[in-house]
């Protein structure tokens, strides 16, 4: 579904990751209730849909119903991260402009779910597959590359990725990695190639078999095929 160019001011969305708890629960209470109205524009768009599959008395009356609903639905959504995150993703190759200005949102949407899982993951923040979201975000962010302004975020979130138990689509920080020339951030994931936990240790040496192989394509795949080869 394609949704119009976001519009109006979305700045409040930042709070979704305040340290301060009041005002990040008052901007999630906002976006899960403009999600809660556009999953209910969905229903009736669903329902109408129905309705108008099975009669074609009434086509013209039940299709103008149908229009509105389904333009209700991509309004709110498009009043939440999604709008911005949206924009992100379907922007044309190379629209340099586009990409500047909703990248940032791209990149807050990612820090939600590293330092907030469980308000980000929760039923009432999303309408569709959050970890497919993850994984698109990621994926173009790789495709466009990583502006240097938020070089730093993402070697953050990277380094927080390995860390941290593995979460699903976590594979696709690793697209992002030849993206990053920071010494101080290699630095940090050669320190973890030392750590007591085998698995940040194999993930921080996956991280730097990447950084000197950026040729190579990255897959779900690819971690695995790397393991294997080193056993």
């Amino acid at each position: 579904m394609v949704f119009a160019e976001p519009r109006g001011d979305y700045s409040w969305l930042f709070d979704l990751v305040a340290t301060d708890p009041v005002a990040r629960h008052r901007a999630l209470a906002r976006h899960q209730a403009i999600l809660a109205a556009a999953s209910d524009a969905l229903d009736r768009a669903n329902a109408l849909w129905a309705a108008h599959y099975r009669s074609r008395s009434s086509q013209t009356r039940l299709g103008a119903a149908l229009d509105q609903a389904r333009a209700d639905m991509r309004w709110h959504m498009g009043q939440t991260i999604y709008g911005p995150f949206r924009a992100v993703r379907d922007a044309a190759d190379g629209d340099d402009t586009a990409h500047a200005r909703w990248v940032p949102f791209a990149v807050l949407y990612l820090r939600w779910e590293a330092e907030y899982p469980d308000e980000w993951g929760a039923p009432e923040s999303r309408m569709w597959s959050h970890w497919g979201t993850k994984e698109g975000v990621l994926q173009r962010l790789d495709r466009d590359g990583v502006p240097e302004d938020i070089r730093h975020q993402i070697a953050e979130l990277i380094l927080a990725a390995l860390r941290r138990p593995y979460r699903c689509k976590d594979w696709a920080y690793a697209c992002l990695v030849r993206h990053l020339d920071d010494p101080l951030f290699f630095q940090a994931v050669e320190m973890l190639t030392s750590v007591d936990d085998p698995s940040v240790r194999l993930r921080a040496q996956f991280v730097l078999h990447v950084a000197a192989h950026p040729e190579q394509r990255i897959t779900r795949t690819s971690w695995r095929r790397w393991l294997n080869a080193t056993r």
